[in-house]
């Protein structure tokens, strides 16, 4: 890939950006995972490189990964924070806006680069842990979430999901959590439970030495200092009664504090066994270090040092910043330099993006802002212009710049690292499972979200585009839910879809082409319609003028990406291979952190210049420090809708 090459550029600039618009409609981690697949799928494609394309199934699903963890990071309440006219918020919204566009793109690049650089060896190694882990997510949502739910707080409805227990944070410490049980019982199975006999042995003696310490505490009174050292109140209790404020660690925790001792002590005699025996192989290391970086982070940053970055909203940010500097050491520990540097550039670029798309978003309201002019003709002359959907135009930008910044680290990494040798294909199986989990996974966590919209009561006589139930044609006794007829048809569809494929493996489907190329076209080209598609259905029953900047712009990018993707997919040739790399990655992290010190300022000092102390009218109702910050005047309190 030559670093000019326009095409490249703008085709997975597009390519991320449609993908980034449609997740907006859909949301968190598996809505990132469109936009993931899409500009990994398109710079695979476009790379020229053969040894590439042949790993295009592999791009696909790493790239869908890594851009699906920054999913769960909260930022509508940093919006606010950078159009708030409060100097301190603003450069706290505007910093935090770089963090989290740093952390979304470094760990996408991460995903994207991966498929690239590791041989077929330890990159097919890694799909048996990640299954397990994927397999430990869906049993817990299936078997076990609604079920510990219902029988801890009867089911919290979502709007006041904070008096549930398991609270902490509004975070997903829980996924985290299973994450890292499904990761050690692979290696319990990889090593064929060897030496298992001491997990229950340690974990008891853990247990036994916790509950001596934590009576010990209790004799000599030193269990209330402690725990006015690490237990506080969320909130400001000078303005609100203590008992109605959260704590900052899980909200079960006042309840079970005489069992606290046993069971930290359980879990490190636990961790003590995995240290000792845990062997962590066939790649299993990296969503270990993964998940223990996610909880260290979020221990020391939220829950001890008190550092929340939008109170009272959710603070996974510092589990992704755990989880970040976790990948970053596994990938130096394994001679991966080359990954980690394209991980902080798309960082880089996607904190500026994620930042600077704010400030391009706050500059397009001032047209006939009623802060800025009492003109009423001119206010009326850009009604229509300041009532667009300006958070979709928003997204869509920050999608733009991070297809940019992936097009930029890839065409870089193109050049850096030798051809890929493969000489046997090695498990096979890993290209179906990756395939299917890209087509068939990471188009139904996010399709599934549809029924729900189209069963919602419209209008006043509650019409409902789809019936809540419905029953079988011709057989009365049958009858199924929204849902339930939904997960039919995909299961009819996965079905089918599974057989082709191994079908394909004994003999080969006309319809499939033969060329490497060829077979990411059509892979980009399914996945994109698809999505384009299932996005357009979930506005339909609701649709106005005003998702015409949304759903429109996201379907003429998508006619235009298609032309692009096939007209400028060239023939494979030989790597322009120059040699490794001469920055550092500690010069990519220094460079890093003097752009983001240096854009935080010059984008405050340009809303400021415009709006000085008032708020720009179009966002900006929260504020992250003073007397009026929203964490003392709106916490999250008991009895009251979550903010």
């Amino acid at each position: 890939m030559k670093p000019g090459n326009v095409g490249l550029y703008v085709t997975v600039g597009l390519a991320l950006s449609i993908g980034w618009g449609i997740r907006g409609n859909f949301g968190h981690e598996a809505g990132a995972m469109i936009a993931g697949t899409l500009a990994a799928v398109a710079v695979c494609v476009l790379s020229g490189r053969e040894d590439w394309r042949r790993r295009v199934a592999f791009f696909a699903f790493f790239g869908a990964v890594g851009w699906g963890f920054g999913g769960s990071m909260s930022y509508g309440q940093v919006l606010s924070y950078a159009n708030s006219g409060h100097l301190s918020t603003q450069l706290w919204g505007f910093g935090s806006l770089f963090v989290i566009g740093f952390l979304w793109g470094a760990l996408g690049g991460a995903g994207t680069a991966l498929p690239a650089v590791l041989d077929r060896e330890r990159l097919t190694q890694l799909f048996k842990p990640i299954a397990f882990v994927f397999g430990a997510w869906w049993l817990f949502d299936v078997f076990a979430y609604e079920r510990l739910a219902m029988s801890i707080d009867s089911m919290v409805p979502e709007e006041r999901r904070h008096e549930s227990l398991l609270y902490w944070f509004d975070a997903d410490w829980i996924p985290a959590l299973v994450a890292l049980v499904g990761v050690c019982a692979f290696d319990l199975w990889d090593r064929r439970f060897g030496c298992w006999i001491w997990l229950p042995i340690l974990a008891a003696l853990g247990a036994g030495v916790g509950w001596v310490v934590q009576l010990g505490l209790d004799a000599t009174g030193l269990s209330d200092s402690l725990t006015s050292l690490v237990l506080r109140a969320e909130g400001d209790p000078a303005m609100w009664e203590r008992d109605q404020l959260l704590i900052n660690w899980p909200q079960f925790f006042p309840l079970v504090s005489q069992h606290l001792g046993w069971a930290f002590g359980m879990i490190a005699g636990m961790a003590a066994y995995f240290v000792k025996y845990g062997r962590f192989r066939s790649g299993a290391s990296l969503p270990l270090f993964m998940a223990v970086g996610w909880f260290a982070s979020f221990l020391l940053f939220p829950t001890l040092l008190g550092v929340r970055m939008t109170p009272p909203r959710a603070d996974d940010w510092a589990g992704i910043l755990g989880l970040f500097v976790a990948t970053i050491i596994w990938l130096v520990r394994n001679d991966l330099r080359s990954v980690a540097r394209a991980a902080v550039v798309t960082g880089t670029i996607g904190g500026l993006g994620f930042s600077g798309a704010i400030l391009i978003e706050t500059l397009m309201t001032t047209f006939g802002n009623p802060v800025l002019t009492d003109d009423p003709e001119v206010i009326a002359a850009w009604r229509h212009w300041r009532g667009a959907n300006w958070h979709s135009f928003f997204e869509q930008t920050y999608g733009l710049f991070n297809g940019l910044g992936i097009a930029f680290a890839m065409t870089r990494l193109s050049r850096q690292t030798p051809p890929l040798v493969e000489s046997v294909r090695m498990r096979p199986w890993t290209e179906l499972f990756a395939v299917s989990f890209v087509l068939l996974g990471v188009t139904f966590l996010n399709a599934v979200k549809n029924v729900r919209r189209w069963t919602q009561p419209i209008g006043r006589d509650e019409f409902r585009a789809v019936p809540e139930r419905m029953r079988a044609p011709l057989f009365e006794s049958i009858e199924f839910s929204a849902y339930g007829w939904f997960l039919w048809a995909w299961l009819l569809f996965a079905s089918a879809f599974v057989v082709l494929l191994v079908l394909h493996r004994r003999r080969a489907i006309a319809i499939l082409p033969s060329d490497w190329a060829g077979r990411g076209q059509l892979l980009f080209l399914v996945f994109l319609w698809l999505f384009v598609t299932v996005n357009f259905e979930r506005h339909l029953t609701r649709f106005s003028e005003g998702r015409l900047i949304t759903e429109g712009a996201i379907y003429a990018n998508a006619v235009l990406v298609s032309v692009l993707l096939l007209a400028l997919t060239r023939p494979s040739r030989a790597s322009d291979h120059a040699g490794a790399s001469r920055v550092s990655l500690r010069r990519a992290i220094s460079f890093a952190l003097v752009v983001g010190v240096v854009a935080v300022s010059l984008e405050t000092a340009v809303v400021r210049s415009i709006y000085e102390d008032q708020e720009s009218g179009h966002r900006g109702k929260h504020r992250r420090f003073g007397e009026d910050a929203s964490w003392r005047t709106r916490p999250v309190i008991k009895g009251k809708a979550h903010e």
